[in-house]
């Protein structure tokens, strides 16, 4: 029989479960019971029958067979799934396991924050706040107020007067101004016209251009050291550029930064030295002094937004600290005496240079200092570098015959000679030992003293003076050497003047054949004209020599004064020496055979001596001109002032009483009156100067 034509099974089916066809159950299994329903373990058998439970699936009716009807007929058979590829079955992932995945991500992220948040509040907070405060600081220079330097008597010969640097933001420029190179024509036509630029310094159009162009800063300087009245035009000039004048327009001229003036302009020019575009002493009294005259700057720091103050921030102010004004020994009256003369005497008789020096035989202070050559320091610019300097202090030469004073103040103060002292006659050209030496003229027998040989500036007569020394018992060579040392020769001054020499002075040792009889009368041996002055000081002050002082002191900007040092005194001679040797000096402007007799002044009594050397080129390595000098005192008898001539390589006339007395008058004439030194009115000493008939 076949499963259509079987009779269906008679026993009930259990309620919900369909009725699987019978060919699709294995023909010896036995048909499932049904499930009995499920009691609660908090109920009793008796309670209420169990609530049927809600399946998570619809049920599905029972399939029924094809062709079968409504009624009994048996179901049909599912037909069998055709060969082929099997689609996947999709299963839905872990929603907690994508949870887990998700917040270990966001602890993740949130750690990351949280350490960089950490390190920019505490571990970076420090150094990312003081930058913002840097970045956001200004800070401004208060310049220094240089010092004056001034005369004797309170005369200024350099000041400082107010000046301000012009200064600009590009940025704002940019920002305000619709034609940044019209303005940078305008301010250059504006400092081009300004008298502080008048001999250079003003920046040029271009110049300007590149400053208020440039992108990467805020700050540059277009001009330094504008006058006040020039700085009121360029503010003028900046407001009519801008679209807004009520606005930041990017330039100032709020930076104080004073300029420096010499109010004498040549003035002893060479001794007061001059200052760069920085404001630092480049030679004289500027730069010698340059640390007490400068002064310390100081500074100005607040916070700033777009380079303007933000109020209630505070201001960190270190004041500036003004330089000390130096308070000078100069004349100004006799400075310029002497300029005056010096100059119309160096041009007159074509010569290389000259210098003027004016001593105070009391104290050693310099009165005058004159060069010329010389410089304007309002005009550095123009000046000729070798004229810069100071020859007085810089430059030694072969002093010539205004050095014998040493051999003559030696011999009497070792007793080897007195200003009487008759010595053998002799002629000119005249042999020693092996070498032949000549006086200024050739002649015959002189019978001269010593007082007659200092007088005629006589080179033999002076070698015939130290060849008594021996007789004595005194080593010549080392006595003139101790006694030119201790006049000033071979050493500094110790002013401290930039650039000052020494000069030329060996030991005994080192004199050759001929210099043992040349540096008796100034010749083989160099000195600066400062130190020529010295010689003569001591004499006139007794034969005590002090040393040469330029400053009286310093006075602070709280007005204190605080005087220098006391020069150095030193004992060369005594005085009895002294009033011998200086005799004798005046001899050489009043005796019928001195050859100072230009020097003499009116109604006062002069001592001096003239000087004619031989003058040591270093470019041609050999002699080549003269030196022309000549240095005294007056009054004789009671001596007041020094004033010391020299003359480099004059063309034609070239013995110092025809070239450098003169110039000695004028500056010895004008002192003594300037200074209300009257006449001693006293008689000269009228020392003999010959002896004999055969002169």
């Amino acid at each position: 029989m076949s499963d259509r034509d079987r009779p269906e099974d008679p026993r009930p089916r259990s309620a919900g479960r369909p009725r699987r066809p019978a060919g699709d159950r294995d023909a010896h299994q036995p048909p499932r019971p049904a499930r009995p329903p499920r009691q609660s373990p908090d109920r009793d058998a008796q309670s209420a029958p169990a609530r049927p439970r809600k399946t998570a699936v619809r049920q599905l009716a029972p399939r029924r067979p094809a062709g079968a009807g409504t009624g009994s007929a048996p179901s049909r058979p599912r037909p069998p799934r055709p060969p082929g590829p099997r689609t996947p079955t999709l299963r839905m992932g872990s929603p907690r396991r994508r949870l887990r995945v998700t917040m270990f991500g966001l602890l993740f992220a949130f750690s990351l924050f949280a350490g960089r948040l950490f390190q920019l509040q505490a571990v970076d907070a420090g150094g990312y706040a003081a930058a913002a405060e840097k970045g956001r600081e200004a800070t401004a220079t208060l310049h220094a107020s240089r010092g004056a330097i001034l005369a004797a008597d309170g005369t200024p010969l350099a000041v400082s007067v107010e000046a301000y640097d012009v200064t600009a933001d590009p940025t704002l420029v940019a920002r305000y101004h619709e034609d940044v190179d019209e303005l940078a024509a305008k301010l250059a036509g504006l400092f081009s016209a300004a008298p502080e630029y008048a001999q250079g310094g003003a920046p040029s159009v271009a110049d300007l251009q590149a400053a208020l162009t440039k992108t990467d800063t805020r700050y540059v300087v277009l001009a330094h050291k504008a006058s006040p009245a020039t700085c009121a035009k360029i503010r003028q000039l900046a407001v009519s550029n801008t679209s807004n004048p009520n606005s930041t327009v990017g330039v100032y001229t709020n930076s104080r930064d004073d300029r420096r003036t010499y109010p004498g302009g040549t003035l002893a020019a060479n001794l007061i030295g001059f200052t760069d575009s920085d404001g630092v002493g480049k030679a004289g009294i500027e730069q010698m002094l340059n640390d007490k005259l400068a002064g310390k700057d100081g500074q100005e720091s607040y916070q700033a937004a777009s380079g303007v103050e933000i109020p209630t921030t505070g201001v960190n102010l270190k004041p500036a600290v003004d330089g000390e004004s130096v308070k000078t020994t100069i004349d100004p009256d006799i400075q310029w005496a002497a300029d005056q003369a010096l100059s119309k005497e160096v041009q007159q008789t074509g010569s290389v240079s000259g210098t003027v020096v004016v001593e105070d035989v009391k104290t050693g202070q310099i009165l005058a200092l004159s060069n010329y050559p010389t410089f304007d320091p309002r005009h550095i610019t123009t000046a000729d570098g070798p004229n810069l300097g100071n020859r007085a202090f810089t430059e030694p030469f072969e002093p010539g015959s205004v050095a014998k004073v040493i051999t003559m103040s030696a011999a009497i103060q070792t007793g080897v000679a007195e200003p009487d002292t008759q010595l053998p006659p002799f002629t000119s050209p005249q042999r020693v030992g092996r070498y032949i030496f000549n006086d200024d003229v050739s002649h015959g027998p002189w019978s001269l003293t010593m007082t007659g040989v200092l007088a005629a500036s006589s080179n033999i007569g002076t070698i015939e003076v130290a060849d008594l020394f021996q007789p004595h018992g005194v080593d010549r060579d080392q006595t003139i050497a101790k006694y030119q040392r201790l006049f000033g020769f071979g050493q500094k001054t110790g002013i401290g003047f930039p650039g000052e020499s020494a000069g030329l002075l060996d030991p005994p040792e080192k004199w050759n054949d001929t210099e043992r009889y040349t540096v008796l009368y100034g010749q083989g041996l160099a000195a600066t004209a400062v130190q020529d002055a010295s010689v003569y000081q001591t004499i006139a002050n007794g034969g005590v020599r002090i040393a040469p002082s330029l400053i009286q002191g310093w006075t602070d900007s709280s007005g204190k004064y605080t005087p220098a040092a006391a020069p150095q005194q030193t004992p060369v001679v005594s005085a009895a020496t002294a009033t011998k040797v200086a005799d004798m000096l005046e001899a050489v402007t009043t005796s019928q055979r001195g050859t100072g007799t230009t020097a003499q002044i009116p109604g006062y009594r002069v001592a001096g001596k003239t000087g004619t050397a031989n003058r040591y080129d270093e470019k041609l390595g050999r002699y080549n001109g003269y030196t022309a000098s000549f240095i005294g005192f007056a009054p004789t008898d009671k001596p007041q002032i020094v004033v010391a001539v020299s003359l480099q390589a004059p063309v034609g006339a070239h013995f110092g009483a025809e070239i450098a007395a003169p110039v000695f008058t004028q500056v010895m004439s004008f002192g003594l009156q300037s200074r209300g030194i009257a006449p001693t009115g006293t008689p000269p000493a009228n020392l003999p100067t010959t002896y004999g008939s055969g002169n």
